[in-house]
């Protein structure tokens, strides 16, 4: 049964979608096979270029984990004509900001300028991507950086718990492998690893590349010809991945810490692909579960009515192949079997009572009314793009998605909660002084791995 209960306040929704969020996009694919997106978009005299390259922790195997992020971060610390203090030298004398971004699924380099610097910049990026130098004195360095943080990590209860937890969903896939590496692979890695993970998958027709703001579409296809044009193709050969597994029962994996005074729960599962048909009505229901601070269903009935912790969330991760959701929060010892107990209720309760037509309302107002943010900045656009290439969505999917936020119904999120709700298949990940205090039995069957 669905609880009464009054709502914060969220921003009201726009009218329909209109022109202010239609912004036409001009493909091309080169020679080589590198995909160019291009967006005009003159208010401001800025231009944002970001390429993306399908080269993430899925490309790597058990002994490269992190592999493809030490590529990635180590692409703007020197090419075969600038060092690292030249390029950030360059960079800055421009006003202009270059950065990278790793994900599971894709690597991404980005330069953002003033649109009358566009032929340096494009220059710049060119560089980066196409001809980047892996010194040892900058591959020394990385190696330094990550291993350190690896070091402050390795005691932290929230990575301990998520490193576990994708452990036990993913099983051998390469999701389950920390996005940083371990200690262990990182400290083997050296230049030629590193050239030829780049040499396998930083390949044009494995690649696009979104330029949005201030720009000429004509002129603009003609410098990105000149610059990325010689970027040689090659075959990219993708190994055969194995199977995610599927899971038969509840689990239950325990981590002991000594001195722990809370504890750290996770409980979660094997979600969606980010095109699958669902991800809108999951969206919706996420909110509504634990993806909304103070007003979703957890925080509730975890905080608010019980007093079990100061918090609890819960978040729906898709990815180009199967993603995961969880729910979590960091109880006192003394509360943590209660707590577990709850988050499991909640998840049950929202899957066979479903949502209520209030909470379909509140969440709508809120994803509808924070659109105009998402697509503010040229940067905001670049990405969305590039979503829209890298995962097959729908021509300007986020109108799409707008669309069918405003027409869904009840039924419908209600319907996906059934579907990806499962407390009897969950699993279950528990970090704690187990000296100190015991889980109570029937949570899960208990699985040391």
């Amino acid at each position: 049964m669905n609880s009464a209960r009054p709502f914060s306040a969220a921003p009201a929704p726009p009218d329909p979608p209109d022109e202010k969020f239609h912004f036409a996009v001009e493909r091309a694919t080169f020679p080589n096979g590198l995909r160019v997106c291009l967006m005009e978009r003159p208010r401001l005299p800025i231009l944002s270029l970001t390429v993306m390259v399908q080269a993430g922790v899925i490309s790597e195997g058990a002994e490269e984990a992190g592999l493809s992020a030490f590529t990635l971060n180590l692409l703007p610390r020197g090419t075969v004509r600038r060092d690292a203090l030249r390029l950030a030298e360059e960079v800055d004398s421009m006003g202009a900001s270059l950065g990278v971004h790793g994900d599971y699924d894709f690597s991404m380099v980005g330069i953002s300028s003033l649109a009358r610097d566009q032929d340096e910049a494009i220059e710049i990026l060119a560089e980066v991507v196409t001809a980047p130098a892996f010194l040892p004195e900058e591959v020394e360095r990385r190696r330094h950086d990550i291993l350190s943080n690896l070091e402050r990590l390795k005691d932290d209860p929230g990575e301990l718990v998520r490193n576990r937890f994708l452990r036990a969903i993913y099983g051998a896939h390469p999701y389950h492998l920390p996005s940083s590496g371990l200690p262990e692979t990182v400290r083997g890695f050296a230049g030629p690893q590193l050239r030829s993970f780049y040499n396998r998958l930083y390949r044009p027709n494995n690649a696009v590349l979104a330029v949005v703001g201030d720009l000429k579409p004509e002129s603009m296809m003609r410098i990105l010809q000149q610059r990325f044009g010689c970027w040689a193709r090659a075959e990219i050969v993708r190994p055969e991945l194995p199977a995610i597994p599927v899971p038969r029962q509840r689990t239950l994996r325990r981590i002991h810490k000594d001195g722990m005074t809370q504890a750290t729960l996770r409980v979660g599962g094997i979600g969606i692909r980010r095109d699958n048909p669902d991800y809108v009505p999951l969206v919706l229901m996420n909110y509504i579960l634990g993806g909304s601070g103070f007003g979703s269903r957890l925080m509730k009935s975890l905080r608010e009515d019980s007093g079990l912790t100061y918090g609890a969330y819960s978040n729906f991760h898709p990815r180009r192949e199967q993603g995961y959701f969880f729910a979590s929060c960091q109880p006192g010892l003394a509360t943590m079997n209660d707590s577990l107990e709850k988050m499991l209720e909640e998840i049950g309760r929202l899957r066979d009572g479903g949502v209520s037509a209030e909470e379909l309302e509140w969440a709508q107002r809120y994803f509808l009314g924070s659109l105009p943010l998402s697509l503010q900045t040229n940067d905001h656009l670049a990405t969305r793009v590039l979503e829209q290439e890298f995962f097959g969505l729908e021509e300007e999917y986020w109108l799409r998605d707008v669309e069918r936020m405003r027409k869904i119904t009840v039924a419908e999120i209600n319907a996906a909660a059934h579907r990806y709700l499962d407390p009897d298949l969950l699993s279950i990940v528990c970090l704690a002084d187990f000296h100190e205090v015991e889980l109570r039995p029937g949570f899960g069957v208990e699985i040391e791995d």
